[in-house]
């Protein structure tokens, strides 16, 4: 037995995230390679990659030389050095990079390695916030049923989906509320876009007005949801959302990390509601996965009253991370992959909206190369479809060269945004095959 083959057995020594282990026994699939928007298994076998790496961090495509040229080139000149009381050059010139990018007031940053360090940290500085202004008592966080905030220990508090994830480490620090979000496809409120005028924004101020304003630190919500698939609230209910906080005091944390670096058409999500928010979170797209790096950002009010920012990961503001994401960036800038982004993601949905005639597909969705398709059993009655089931069809479809996954009773589709058109044709497709396979089963 060969060394490559000793490491590919069953058998491996890896734990695996969110993976049964049912699905091991049937044996491991090992990503090998990748180049453009295709990977490569250890049998040599091709897929199109319709998730950007399946968390969607992969903008700008596999195999790009000149990010790697730039850590390396950072790593023999200075490796890593503390972010306490010191400065490195590829830091200070991505925040003022990003400052040029993100929502006017957006102009401070705090580098990370991961979009769940980006909510902790975002959440702690909303804390300081208050804490040094007098108001120590807010330290309540709003999140909403559905939302994705990473699961690290103050993000896990505000999950709102993969309830596994959350209830096994259960019991959390108190401190969360949670309030409804805006899925309209299946309204959890039984209620139906425009009548409702927009009640489950509405009704965050009941919820405020119950837990005691002073108490409330920060709402957080992703500006387009994944928990539903892609799911876009309507376009005024960000308004409303931050007419709220600004009228309780409560300060609102935008959740750019899947959303942000142009997977939504724009740089970032919330730029299609035309908020400004307090602080931000990005991550995934920021280096497309080169290196783990993440950030969070926030406005001069947010950080006048701050004396000293008591929090600190060894990693944080890390130069060869850094300088990986400017260059990550320029390319991005270069070859207007914004741009592309909302063009490719237009054909595709197109695209997918031809397979809403299939029985079982409820309705088609997307902003941007952010897509979903949702699945019922009963389209007038909008019966969720088994979870299962979906996952079915995500297993025909790799057995046919195509990953894809899966967000409660939706497919998602979040490809690199260099995806051409005719490999979109091909996506659709095999799609279409799998479908239809679903329904005869």
């Amino acid at each position: 037995m060969t060394d490559n083959e000793r490491l590919h057995q069953v058998q491996s020594h890896l734990i695996l995230a969110r993976t049964h282990r049912d699905r091991i026994k049937d044996g491991l699939t090992v990503i090998t390679k990748g180049e453009r928007v295709w990977v490569f298994d250890q049998n040599g076998r091709r897929y199109l990659d319709l998730e950007a790496g399946m968390t969607r961090p992969v903008h700008v495509g596999y195999g790009r030389k000149e990010i790697a040229q730039a850590a390396y080139d950072q790593m023999v000149k200075l490796c890593y050095f503390t972010p306490m009381e010191f400065a490195n050059e590829p830091a200070l010139r991505l925040a003022e990079v990003l400052s040029e990018m993100t929502p006017e007031k957006i102009n401070q940053f705090f580098f990370v390695s991961s979009g769940s360090e980006a909510v902790e940290s975002a959440m702690k500085l909303a804390k300081h916030f208050h804490f040094f202004r007098g108001e120590r008592k807010r330290y309540k966080v709003i999140s909403r049923r559905g939302a994705y905030h990473g699961v690290t220990g103050g993000a896990l508090n505000v999950l709102g989906t993969v309830l596994p994830m959350r209830q096994v480490m259960e019991p959390l620090a108190p401190g969360t509320v949670f309030v409804e979000s805006p899925y309209c496809y299946r309204c959890p409120l039984h209620l139906t876009y425009p009548s409702c005028d927009l009640a489950c924004a509405k009704d965050v101020e009941r919820v405020i007005q119950f837990e005691d304003p002073e108490q409330i630190s920060a709402l957080i919500g992703e500006p387009i949801q994944q928990g539903f698939g892609a799911y876009a609230p309507p376009k005024d209910y960000w308004k409303v959302i931050r007419e709220i906080c600004d009228r309780y005091g409560i300060l609102l944390i935008i959740d750019e990390v899947i959303c942000g670096f142009g997977r939504t058409g724009r740089w970032f999500g919330i730029d299609h509601f035309d908020i400004q928010p307090d602080l931000m979170t990005m991550a995934k797209g920021i280096s497309s996965g080169y290196v783990p790096l993440g950030a969070v950002g926030c406005t001069d009010r947010v950080m006048d009253p701050i004396d000293i920012f008591h929090h600190l990961h060894t990693y944080s503001n890390h130069p060869v991370a850094c300088a990986a994401a400017l260059k990550n960036l320029e390319i991005m800038k270069n070859e207007h992959l914004i741009d592309r982004s909302w063009e490719m993601g237009a054909y595709f949905l197109d695209g997918l909206k031809t397979l809403e005639s299939h029985p079982i597909v409820g309705e088609v969705r997307g902003t941007g190369l952010w897509l979903g398709m949702d699945f019922t059993l009963d389209k007038k009655k909008k019966t969720p479809f088994p979870p299962q089931r979906v996952i079915r069809i995500t297993d025909r479809a790799k057995e046919k060269g195509l990953i894809i996954k899966t967000m409660g009773q939706a497919l998602e589709f979040a490809p690199s945004l260099i995806i051409q058109k005719e490999e979109i044709d091909e996506a659709i497709r095999i799609l279409d095959e799998c479908i239809r396979e679903e329904e005869k089963d």
